[in-house]
C-alpha cells in the first residue's frame, strides 16, 4: 500500500454501472416500470440502453445486450451476505435505496422477478434481496428510524446533503438519545411533515 498520495487525484463519484442483459426491451421494462428508473437513451441496433434515477442522483446503469450463454448467473454465498460468486471470483451486489420497501417488494413480486429473501426490518432499516431478469443480485434497502428521518428532513430544508461531520453529529445525537428523547425527536418530525 502507498504510504502517501503522490498527487491530488481521487475517485470522486461513480460514472455508471454496466450490466449485461439478454433481452434489452425486457430489461428496460423491468428497470423503468418495476424499479422506477427513467429511460435516458436507447440504441436497439447497438444493443445498449442507459437508465437513471428520476432524481438524477447516483450513477446511471447501461444495459448492454449480450448473448444468453455469455451471462454468468451469480449465486448467494453465506455467511458473506454482501457477496455473490461465480466461477471467476466474487462480485459485489448492487444495493438500491427505496422510500417504501414493502411496496417495491410487491411490485417486484408481481413482475415475476425471483425474490431471494423476504423483507426483514430492524429499528433502523429494512431490506430484501432479489434478482433482475438476467440474474443480477440486488438488495433493496429502506432507511428507517429517527436518524434517517431527521437526515432526510434536514437535507431537504438545507437543499443539500449533510456533510460527513454533520452526519456524525446527528448520528451521535440520535444514538445517545434516550427513549423519551427519541420520542420527542419523532414528534418534531411528525410536526415538520405536517407543515
Amino acid at each position: 500500500m502507498l504510504s502517501q498520495k503522490t498527487n491530488d487525484a481521487d475517485v470522486i463519484g461513480y460514472c455508471c454501472m454496466r450490466f449485461p442483459v439478454t433481452d434489452l426491451k425486457k430489461s428496460i421494462d423491468f428497470y423503468c416500470d418495476v424499479l422506477g428508473y427513467e429511460l435516458l437513451s436507447a440504441d436497439y441496433s447497438f444493443g445498449e440502453a442507459h437508465v437513471g434515477l428520476k432524481n438524477r442522483n447516483g450513477p446511471g446503469i447501461f444495459l448492454m445486450e449480450t448473448k444468453p450463454e455469455e451471462v454468468t448467473q451469480l449465486t448467494f454465498v453465506f455467511p458473506r451476505p454482501f457477496f455473490v460468486t461465480n466461477s471467476t471470483g466474487h462480485v459485489t451486489m448492487v444495493e438500491l435505496l427505496t422510500n417504501d420497501l414493502l411496496a417495491l417488494h410487491e411490485r417486484i413480486k408481481l413482475a415475476g422477478a425471483r425474490i431471494d429473501s423476504e423483507p426483514v426490518f430492524t429499528s433502523d432499516f429494512g431490506y430484501f434481496t432479489f434478482y433482475d431478469p438476467d440474474g443480477h443480485y440486488m438488495r433493496a434497502v429502506e432507511e428507517r428510524g429517527v436518524y434517517f428521518d431527521l437526515k432526510r428532513r434536514m437535507s431537504s430544508t438545507l437543499k443539500r446533503d449533510l456533510t460527513e461531520h454533520e452526519n456524525q453529529l446527528l448520528w451521535g445525537l440520535c444514538e445517545k438519545a434516550s427513549v423519551e428523547q427519541q420520542k420527542f425527536l419523532s414528534s418534531i418530525l411528525s410536526e415538520m411533515r405536517g407543515s
